[in-house]
């Protein structure tokens, strides 16, 4: 029975685990050209299992950051799995420590493959799905580290992976949604903060995109609804 169980969650996160391994590579690798130690890049990977915040600490850590800068990044890139964590709630394992885990490990792939689940199947493989995905991270992190010194040299541009990834999820989101606003707000939060903020792109490209967000829900909440009148959703 439980065979059966592990094959059917391999079987869904396959498709996390291919993007999963080279990615948390790049980070093992990253980390260690940065001058962080191998044991404190693991321990980043696996009890912290952040994504595009373990890439971001990279600079910041290599760096003179503030704790301020530090607080502020965190709240900023990983606010969205609040609003992640909502629809999940009910669908939550039971027992204390695997619902801890579950919503500590919430990723963007973890929520993908576990929204595409029926109710029922979510709750008795919500547990396995978070584990295998992060155990794909770690191994990738953990190969990174052992690599790190050569892979530079075999692999160049590394530091670009992450960029590279959510530049397809993007495409991936504008052909299902045909949907100009979102890139159009990064692209414009990017040159703002290029120009006046230099050094703050990324802190500053994501405050900003969270501004127009909130404005845009709070314009279209203030809409009047009036019978067979239909107001679009912002997405």
């Amino acid at each position: 029975m439980r065979q059966r169980i592990w094959k059917e969650v391999l079987q869904r996160t396959l498709p996390v685990g291919m993007g999963y391994l080279p990615t948390g590579f790049a980070f093992g690798v990253l980390a260690v050209q940065a001058g962080l130690s191998s044991m404190l890049a693991m321990a980043m990977s696996i009890f912290i299992f952040a994504g595009a915040l373990q890439f971001a600490a990279i600079s910041m850590l290599a760096s003179p950051a503030g704790l301020g800068a530090f607080v502020l990044t965190t709240l900023l890139v990983n606010l969205r799995h609040v609003l992640y964590a909502i629809p999940l709630i009910d669908h939550l394992p039971r027992r204390r420590l695997s619902r801890a885990y579950v919503v500590a490990a919430l990723t963007d792939e973890n929520y993908s493959v576990l929204t595409t689940l029926p109710s029922s199947e979510r709750l008795r493989l919500a547990t396995r799905i978070t584990l295998c995905n992060h155990a794909y991270w770690i191994v990738g992190t953990g190969l990174g580290v052992a690599l790190g010194a050569q892979a530079g040299r075999w692999i160049p541009n590394l530091d670009f992976a992450l960029p590279a990834l959510f530049t397809i999820l993007a495409i991936e989101q504008y052909l299902v949604r045909r949907r100009w606003m979102p890139i159009m707000v990064g692209l414009m939060g990017y040159l703002i903060a290029a120009k006046w903020f230099s050094g703050y792109e990324l802190l500053f490209s994501l405050a900003f995109g969270l501004v127009i967000l909130v404005v845009c829900a709070i314009a279209a909440s203030s809409v009047p609804r009036t019978e067979g009148a239909k107001v679009d959703s912002v997405e």
